[in-house]
C-alpha cells in the first residue's frame, strides 16, 4: 500500500504547469488589483457578499448598493475598488465572529479510520456536510487504484473519529468514534473523477455516549460566488493521521476555471489531510480537498522530506509536498448529488456498490435543501434533528454549514 497514488501523480502533473499562474496571482495580491484577476468572477463575489448583513457591513452603505447595481468590477467608482480589494485581498483584519464560527465548524470535521479486513489502515480526512453524513475522498476509502480492497470492502471496516484535537494546556479532549453506515447511504464519484465519498455515520458513537447530531453539520450550496481569485482560503485538517490542525496562513485561491471542476490554491497539506473541508473568509466550504504537487528533482524522481529520493519502501508520510494543491469544487459534487438523487426518485433504484435507502434519502434531501442558499441561510444554526425548513425560510440551527 505504499505505491504512489494515482490521484496525487495526475494531479501533481496538472499542478506543475501552474506556475505561470501562480506568479500571475501573486503580482495582483502584491499590487492590490485581486479585484482585477477575473472580473466576472469578483462581480459574483461582490454580490454574494452584499447580500449578507453579516459581510455587508464590511462596505459602506453607498458602496454595497454600488456593487448590488454594478455588474462591471472595472466600472466601481474608486471608493467601492478600494473597499471590495480591502475584503477580498486583505487578509489581517478578520471579525471577531471568524473565531467563533471556526471554532464551531472544526468540530464537524474528523478524521477517517480506514481499514481492510486484513487489519490494514490509512488515514484520511471527513466532514459532516447533511445530518450524520460523512464527506470525504473516494480514494480515501476506495484503494483498488493501488491495488488494494475497493470502497465497498473497506467502508466496512472504517470508522470516524471526532475530536481528535488537543487542547491549549496540552492535553486531548474526549474522543468519540462511529462507525459508518454504508447500508443507509453510500454515494460515490471515482478517484479521476469527483473523487467523493458521501456515506451516513452510525447514529451514536461505538460506546454509545455520543450522538452524531451533537456535530451540527456544514451547510453547503452550489451558489457561485463564494470565492474569487487570489483570496485566502482556509483547510481544517488531520494531516499524516496527527490531531485536527487549521492552515489559515498565506493561503491563497491561485486558479478557478469554470470549465474545471477543480479549484487550484496554496496550502500546507500532507497524506492524512485528503478530504478536508477547503473554506473562505465567511467559513464556507468551497471545495473538498483532493491531492497535492509533489516535489520532484531534475530527474523527475519523487523527493522525501529529507530532500532524498523518496522510494515506495518509505511509505507515502515520507513524500515531500509542495505548496500548490487541489480541490474538488464543492458546487460540482452537490450537483452530482442531485443528479444521482434525481435517478433514484425515477427509478427507486441506484447503482451498486452505492446505497439509498428511503431514511438516508430523507438526510441527502435535507442536505440539499441549501443547495442554492443565500449567506444569510448558510449562517443560521439549524438544529441537526429537525427538518429542513422550506426554500424560502430562515433555518435555525447551532453548527451553521458554510458554503
Amino acid at each position: 500500500m505504499n505505491r504512489l497514488r494515482p490521484v496525487y501523480e495526475q494531479a501533481s502533473a496538472r499542478l506543475d504547469g501552474k506556475a505561470g499562474t501562480r506568479a500571475q496571482t501573486h503580482k495582483h495580491i502584491a499590487s492590490r488589483t485581486v479585484r482585477l484577476l477575473d472580473p466576472p468572477v469578483t462581480s459574483m463575489r461582490a454580490k454574494r457578499l452584499v447580500q449578507s448583513a453579516l459581510t455587508a457591513s464590511a462596505f459602506d452603505g453607498e458602496v454595497a448598493q454600488e456593487l448590488r447595481e454594478q455588474p462591471d468590477v472595472s466600472q466601481l467608482s474608486a471608493r467601492a475598488q478600494n473597499q471590495l480589494e480591502r475584503v477580498v485581498n486583505d487578509a489581517d483584519f478578520l471579525p471577531v465572529w471568524f473565531l467563533q464560527r471556526g471554532a464551531d465548524l472544526r468540530r464537524t470535521v474528523a478524521q477517517v479510520q480506514a481499514r481492510s479486513p486484513a487489519g490494514v489502515q490509512m488515514n484520511g480526512t471527513g466532514f459532516l456536510v447533511g445530518p450524520g453524513l460523512l464527506l470525504t475522498n473516494a480514494h480515501v476509502l476506495d484503494w483498488s487504484d493501488i491495488g488494494g480492497e475497493s470502497l465497498d470492502v473497506i467502508v466496512h471496516g472504517s470508522t470516524v473519529v471526532f475530536d481528535f484535537e488537543q487542547r491549549f494546556d496540552g492535553s486531548y479532549a474526549p474522543m468519540a468514534t462511529f462507525r459508518l453506515d454504508p447500508e443507509t447511504l453510500l454515494l460515490a464519484s471515482p478517484w479521476n473523477e469527483l473523487d467523493y465519498v458521501l456515506v451516513a455515520l452510525a447514529p451514536r458513537s461505538v460506546d454509545g455516549k455520543v450522538a452524531v447530531t451533537d456535530y451540527g453539520y456544514n451547510r453547503l450550496t452550489a451558489e457561485l460566488g463564494k470565492v474569487a481569485r487570489g483570496e485566502p482560503v482556509f483547510i481544517i485538517q488531520h494531516p499524516l493521521g496527527k490531531e485536527k490542525q487549521v492552515v489559515l496562513n498565506e493561503n491563497r485561491l491561485i486558479e478557478r476555471d469554470e470549465r474545471s471542476t477543480v479549484l487550484v490554491y496554496e496550502a500546507d497539506t500532507n497524506s492524512g489531510s485528503s478530504g478536508s473541508p477547503v473554506y473562505n473568509r465567511q467559513w464556507e466550504v468551497v471545495a473538498l480537498h483532493h491531492a497535492p504537487q509533489i516535489a520532484r528533482n531534475e530527474n523527475g524522481e519523487v523527493l522525501s522530506i529529507d530532500g532524498g529520493v523518496w522510494t515506495e519502501a518509505q511509505g507515502p508520510d515520507r513524500i515531500q509536498f509542495l505548496a500548490l494543491n487541489e480541490g474538488i469544487r464543492i458546487s460540482s459534487i452537490l450537483h452530482d448529488l442531485i443528479r444521482v438523487f434525481g435517478d433514484y426518485r425515477q427509478s427507486n433504484a441506484i447503482q451498486a456498490p452505492q446505497r439509498l435507502t428511503s431514511e438516508g434519502a430523507g438526510k441527502l434531501e435535507i442536505m440539499l435543501q441549501t443547495l442554492g442558499a443565500t449567506p444569510d441561510a448558510l449562517v443560521a444554526p439549524v438544529p441537526v434533528a429537525e427538518k429542513a425548513p422550506a426554500q424560502d425560510a430562515s433555518p435555525t440551527r447551532r453548527y451553521p454549514r458554510p458554503d
